[in-house]
């Protein structure tokens, strides 16, 4: 006999939408840019920047959720170099359209 195996066996563990490698990377290369960056904070809020910047890591690397397969940070890559220029698209057959109306309404 041939069964099926699901796919959520096949899944690989999360936490909070992160696969646990990502999560690894991240608390790691965090803690490294953090211990570089330590001078630059006062000893009394030394606990708090470690704390916030560890969570805003979390999030930037969290999967979005305005843009499908992308992470936080791609959205906010994407949001900054968007083009601010607005596209309309341009009616070819606007006259042809008015007199296809009007001839339309005095039937």
């Amino acid at each position: 006999m041939k069964y099926e195996i699901p796919k959520e066996i096949k899944s690989k563990p999360k936490i909070v939408g992160l696969e646990m490698r990502e999560l690894v990377i991240i608390l790691i290369s965090s803690l490294l840019l953090l211990t570089v960056l330590r001078e630059l904070v006062h000893s009394l809020f030394i606990l708090f920047y470690f704390g916030v910047a560890i969570v805003g890591m979390i999030y930037l690397f969290l999967p979005s959720g305005n843009n499908p397969e992308k992470r936080n940070y791609e959205s906010i890559l994407l949001m900054f170099r968007h083009k601010k220029g607005v596209y309309h698209a341009m009616d070819r057959n606007e006259v042809e359209n008015e007199q296809f109306l009007k001839d339309k309404e005095g039937d």
